[in-house]
């Protein structure tokens, strides 16, 4: 056997490559037709048991018992539908019982009605006849006729009260002191009607945020007023020097901040302070609603930033793939790194900065998501405050000259109105 062996390792080894790979396609096909024809022969050999097999399994599904064929579905609709015919039965009669509560108290609520206040209908029952005195001499006025049909659409008196007679009354009129407490003293109001204006100075700079939730989130505004009210009818309110706070956000389209004013705050001469809600807005130099500002923009940045970080990601990537080939093979393609170390680690390099620079990219362009534009309003502008509502001020003890925010007219057309 062993030279036999020997000859043939020598015989395989002097073949060509082309002969190994005909030789070793013609074992591989010779075991497979065995394997094949080994398999056919064994499911011949089993094929009679499997017609036997299946009657019995059927047999055996066959037998059950009473009421297994049911389906769990149909007994629940059965008994939720009978469930529901029980409790509409049951609203029904309740709904008979409420109706018929209902016309009973409709049939007796006149009859404890007039029972508790004591008396009746008139037009069932006619009131009792009272003694009346005889006749004067002189022809009565028809004054008496009509106070008697007067009375008789009012109610009888009720039992117990006392009628009182007719008389004189007499009133005492005594002068009332006037005290210099000021818990005791009369209080003193002002009343600034609606459509009340007056200039103001912004006191602070404002970036008056646009878009997402500005308006919910607004900034808030300080202003102070520099001269009196205008009033209707060319009157003044003394409110110069008192102070406003307000609420701004910005809008985009049309480059203005509006202002809703939310409190005002006055001290008075006696040191008391005033700090009471109003409602009104600001008005630009130009006239318009709003106070014009200068929109600032810093998403131009960010998104270049992302972009950059895009175009050098793209630049790693490349070069990874450049160290890289593509094969193909019986399972698809497949990728591997051509040649030694150095692709290697030209590969990893490459990676490394595509993916770092990838996430550069989604970081800048979040931040540019989250950046709205803003309006610059410097501070010092003079702008005009419009009130949308009237507001009543409580300028406390009412003295000659105690407080400062008090209405006083102007020589005018208007001026001897009362």
């Amino acid at each position: 056997m062993k030279p036999n062996a020997t000859a043939w390792m020598d015989q395989l080894k002097r073949m060509t490559p082309r002969a190994k790979q005909y030789l070793l396609l013609l074992v591989l096909g010779s075991v497979f037709m065995g394997i094949v024809f080994g398999s056919v022969f064994l499911w011949e050999n089993q094929t009679p048991m499997l017609p036997q097999a299946k009657v019995e399994q059927q047999t055996m599904r066959n037998i059950a018992a009473p009421g297994a064929h049911v389906d769990p579905r149909d007994v629940w609709m059965t008994q939720s539908s009978q469930q529901l015919r029980d409790m509409e039965a049951t609203i029904d009669a309740l709904r008979t019982k409420l109706n018929e509560v209902e016309l009973h108290q409709q049939k007796d609520t006149p009859e404890q009605v007039s029972g508790f206040f004591g008396f009746k209908d008139r037009e069932t029952e006619p009131e009792p006849v009272t003694e009346t005195l005889p006749p004067p001499p002189i022809q009565a006025l028809p004054q008496p006729y009509a106070m008697d049909t007067q009375s008789e659409l009012l109610p009888p008196p009720i039992m117990g009260s006392e009628q009182k007679k007719p008389g004189i009354a007499v009133f005492e009129v005594s002068q009332v002191s006037v005290s210099n407490d000021p818990e005791t003293a009369s209080k003193n109001t002002t009343y600034i009607p609606s459509g009340s204006f007056m200039r103001s100075v912004l006191l602070g700079g404002l970036d008056a945020p646009t878009g997402g939730q500005a308006q919910n989130n607004p900034m808030p505004v300080l202003l102070r007023v520099q001269n009196d009210a205008f009033l209707p009818n060319q009157y003044r309110g003394k409110l110069k020097e008192c102070f406003m706070i307000g609420s701004a956000y910005g809008d985009i389209s049309s480059e203005r901040a509006y202002s809703r004013l939310e409190s005002l705050s006055c001290t008075l001469r006696n040191g008391k302070s005033i700090d009471i809600p109003v409602k009104g807005y600001i008005v630009g130099e130009d006239g318009k609603t709003g106070m014009r500002g200068r929109l600032v923009s810093k998403r131009g940045q960010a998104i270049a930033n992302a972009l950059m970080a895009g175009v050098l990601s793209g630049a790693g990537r490349g070069l990874q793939q450049s160290a890289m080939f593509i094969g193909a093979s019986p399972l698809g393609a497949v990728g591997a790194i051509r040649g030694g170390t150095r692709q290697q680690f030209q590969a990893g390099i490459g990676a490394g900065i595509g993916r770092s620079l990838d996430r550069i990219s989604n970081y800048y362009l979040n931040l540019a998501d989250q950046m709205f534009p803003i309006l610059e309003i410097d501070a010092g502008r003079v702008v005009e405050i419009v009130l949308t509502k009237g507001v009543e001020i409580d300028l406390g003890v009412a003295e000659s000259t105690g407080f400062v925010p008090t209405v006083r007219n102007v020589p005018g057309r208007f001026a001897n109105n009362g």
